[in-house]
């Protein structure tokens, strides 16, 4: 490891932030390009990591402490800038002579800055510092990324009229639902909503080719074959069964986390006689701690249902049952955690899948798409299921971010035809220069790119309401 050593590099962390006395370190990680330390206070959730290249140099930072007064008046943004430009000379003194202010945002708890590297008065991406400052003037995230090779300025550009008709000779809508997020999409409340999505979705091009050249080549999706699920038939399944049952945890486990996930809480079991054979503050040491042996799941606040677990501890038995019965298995337990569960799932039917058995594989994974009963997809939502082989229990699931009632609400029949909807994405669409990694090239560089945009948020169009004909566009470029 070149640079400086593990003892100067810790007492460099030491050096930046004050270290509550009652925080204890649980990661010490020196690797390859870079050195991290975090420490946490258990009991009320707080942590502090700090992340530094071999010459001591601070990359990354972030505090999570309850600094909160509410008898305090906070500082106005201006202030919270002159903070933030404060800290960042602080450790870079001459950053401003490359960097310059490019934006703010507010989050929830701070307002975030940004100091971007600019070429043709454009961020370059991934490069530069952002820092989040709290309404007490605390710096409690700081990032800095030095940019790679500067890149040089094209001499020509393709039109966007080139850019339009290439685009116009390969859109089709698909009529799917999407569950939308406040902050992912520029919507009022998060929702389900019956929508036309434009594929291809990936929409950037190469702003120096003069014909229209993608920037990044993806390989065109294999077409997937989906089957119904029969209705149930198996009367003495149970529905009552409890959530520790559902898991499957037993009474030689315990509770040793519970973390509140904002609308989930994370619990976490493991047995009560567990011991880690070695101590140590890497980072592989940390998630043995944390993850090994253990059973994770996710519960929903609002309803109380299992929304996700996984099991990593490795369960053994003496079964050897066969896809067939383990879909069986699988089946039996979606009846008892969803309810109608076989009105709105579809089997994905793995290809060439003859109901043979992996005799190496101890486990059965099954994924079931999401439709609304009338067929029409939900996006980017999948029920997993693996169930064990050797013990015929549920090994992991995965369930619905949404509670599946919500489908009868939604009317699927547009009443936007897909040519109106057409008509709607080409009236909004325009398109805006961006610099973008090149994940082409061996050393790090930055590609010139033209990035479909809609022409009043300069964000990216996601979806055209079917309903409503409005456009949904993504909230942040």
């Amino acid at each position: 490891m070149n640079g400086l050593q593990k003892e100067e590099l810790k007492k460099r962390a030491l050096s930046i932030v004050n270290i509550p006395a009652d925080f204890h370190p649980i990661i010490e990680e020196y690797a390859e390009e870079e050195a991290m330390f975090s420490w946490i206070n258990e009991e009320r959730n707080e942590g502090i990591t700090i992340n530094l290249d071999l010459g001591g140099q601070l990359t990354r930072l972030s505090i999570e402490i309850d600094n909160s007064d509410h008898n305090s008046v906070p500082l106005n943004v201006e202030k919270r800038k002159e903070r933030a430009e404060q800290f960042l000379l602080k450790f870079y003194p001459d950053t401003l002579n490359e960097l310059t202010f490019y934006d703010r945002k507010q989050l929830d708890h701070a307002y975030r800055f940004y100091y971007e590297r600019m070429v043709m008065d454009l961020p370059l991406s991934g490069a530069g510092s952002f820092i989040d400052v709290d309404p007490m003037g605390n710096i409690v995230t700081f990032s800095y990324k030095k940019a790679g090779e500067i890149p040089k300025i094209p001499a020509t550009l393709i039109s966007k009229e080139k850019l339009i008709e290439h685009i116009d000779n390969r859109l089709y809508f698909q009529e799917t639902i999407s569950n939308l997020y406040t902050n992912l999409h520029n919507v009022k409340e998060d929702e389900l909503r019956f929508v036309y999505e434009p594929e291809p979705s990936f929409m950037k091009y190469k702003a120096e080719v003069l014909t229209p050249t993608l920037s990044i080549i993806h390989e065109e999706d294999v077409p997937e074959t989906y089957a119904p699920l029969p209705t149930p038939s198996n009367p003495a399944v149970r529905k009552d069964v409890s959530m520790k049952a559902l898991i499957g945890i037993t009474e030689e486990m315990e509770m040793i986390r519970e973390v509140d996930m904002g609308e989930e809480t994370g619990k976490v079991w493991r047995d009560r006689n567990w011991k880690m054979e070695e101590q140590d503050l890497s980072i592989n040491g940390f998630f043995k701690r944390h993850s090994e042996d253990t059973v994770k799941a996710f519960i929903s606040k609002k309803t109380g249902k299992v929304r996700s677990f996984s099991w990593f501890n490795e369960r053994k038995g003496d079964l050897s049952l066969s896809r067939e019965e383990c879909l069986q298995k699988a089946t039996e337990f979606l009846e008892m955690i969803l309810q109608d569960y076989y009105k709105y799932l579809q089997l994905n039917v793995r290809e060439n899948e003859d109901g043979e058995v992996d005799d190496a594989s101890k486990k059965e994974a099954f994924s079931f798409r999401i439709h609304n009963g009338n067929g029409i997809p939900v996006q980017l939502e999948t029920v997993i299921v693996v169930v064990n082989r050797e013990t015929g229990q549920i090994d992991h699931y995965n369930g619905p971010s949404f509670d599946m009632e919500q489908l009868n609400q939604i009317l699927t029949e547009p009443a936007i035809s897909k040519k109106e909807a057409r008509a709607i994405f080409f009236n909004h669409l325009d398109f805006e220069l961006a610099w973008n990694k090149d994940y082409d090239a061996e050393a790090e560089s930055y590609i010139l790119v033209y990035q479909a945009c809609d022409r009043f948020t300069r964000t990216p169009i996601r979806y055209i309401d079917a309903m409503t004909g409005s456009v949904i566009t993504a909230k942040d470029k």
